[in-house]
């Protein structure tokens, strides 16, 4: 028998052994969002939301490495208020996507995961004149670059927060040898103690009642027609760490194999766009970018990534605004963001 190419996600590994009424009241429900599909692909199951006028211009986010999509749910909500159709996505061993084996968690995964969401959607999000817009936070910043720098004709405008890439100093336990070297490491359980104190969780969170010899049918459930439920980040990183099987290995291996460091290259060919040094062909060419930063991130620090930004971009083709908080400021920060994102695209 051929070892496994994937560890699934709750979604078939918890969900079907516990009750509705419990699923329900989860740090992420199943149905937490509107629009959601379970995509099948070569690498594995994805969870993809994706909802909003069908003639509304379209906005793809792409969130980081710890917290799964949810964290865009205020601001996607806002701009579907303003008659935008957005889309997110879990990235893999996040949220409610598999966890890919035998490959690595780069960039070149995670951009190729943007593909396969873009091309679940009944609608045509590129190709023929159509393009959309994109909103991505910490590693969803050089994923969305890598993407954009190979089609830059499908994205309009790039709206960044805290954006991963071209780091100074790595957040503290990443360069910790279990998170390079996984393998020596004396046991899963210290590499799983690991993770845990770099996501500053609890060794575990509530329990669910799991009755693993008996599974139920999941139904085709229907979710909210909008988002009005607020989620506690903190307590959607308890639930992950708890529950997603393969959590530990993805976020590990995003890690050591990921774009958080040295992606000059990447933003510097998106830059040159946003510059007008090339590709006169598409929207982005002689347009602006706007970042966002927490004042008090130590992860993402705003007054240098934005020197070294600037190194690649005129200062006239980039907007930096700052938020309240640390690395964790888009959630809380959600009505801000969504009203200055809107004024940014006017």
């Amino acid at each position: 028998m051929a070892p496994p190419d994937r560890i699934q996600s709750p979604q078939t590994m918890l969900i079907p052994f516990i009750s509705a009424e419990e699923a329900a009241m989860m740090a992420y429900p199943p149905n937490a969002l509107p629009g959601a599909r379970d995509v099948n692909t070569f690498y594995g199951t994805m969870r993809v939301y994706e909802w909003g006028p069908v003639n509304g211009e379209k906005v793809l986010f792409v969130h980081g490495d710890a917290t799964p999509s949810l964290v865009f749910s205020k601001i996607a909500q806002g701009l579907v208020d303003a008659g935008y159709r957005v889309m997110l996505f879990d990235l893999w061993g996040r949220g409610y996507s598999d966890t890919p084996l035998h490959c690595r968690h780069d960039v070149r995964l995670f951009a190729t995961q943007i593909l396969l969401a873009l091309t679940s959607s009944p609608l045509s999000w590129m190709g023929d004149g159509n393009s959309f817009s994109i909103v991505a936070f910490s590693l969803g910043g050089p994923i969305s670059l890598a993407f954009t720098g190979a089609f830059p004709e499908a994205v309009r405008s790039l709206v960044l927060l805290g954006p991963a890439g071209l780091l100074r100093e790595l957040p503290d336990g990443y360069e910790d040898q279990h998170m390079h070297q996984p393998e020596p490491a004396p046991s899963p359980e210290a590499l799983r103690e690991k993770v845990r104190e770099i996501l500053g969780v609890a060794p575990s969170g509530p329990a669910l009642n799991m009755q693993l010899g008996r599974k139920r049918v999941i139904p085709m459930e229907t979710g909210p027609s909008r988002v009005e439920k607020a989620f506690d980040m903190g307590e959607v990183l308890q639930w992950q760490f708890d529950y997603h099987q393969g959590h530990i290995h993805s976020f590990q291996d995003t890690v050591q194999y990921g774009p958080l460091q040295h992606q000059e290259d990447l933003w510097g060919k998106v830059c040159d766009i946003i510059a007008g040094r090339t590709r006169p062909d598409v929207a982005l060419h002689k347009s602006k970018l706007l970042v966002f930063f927490g004042r008090d991130d130590d992860i993402v620090v705003g007054k240098e990534t934005t020197e070294d930004i600037l190194k690649l971009l005129p200062s006239d083709h980039l907007r930096v605004e700052y938020l309240p908080g640390g690395h964790g400021f888009p959630y809380p920060n959600s009505e801000e963001i969504t009203r200055t994102i809107l004024s940014f695209w006017g």
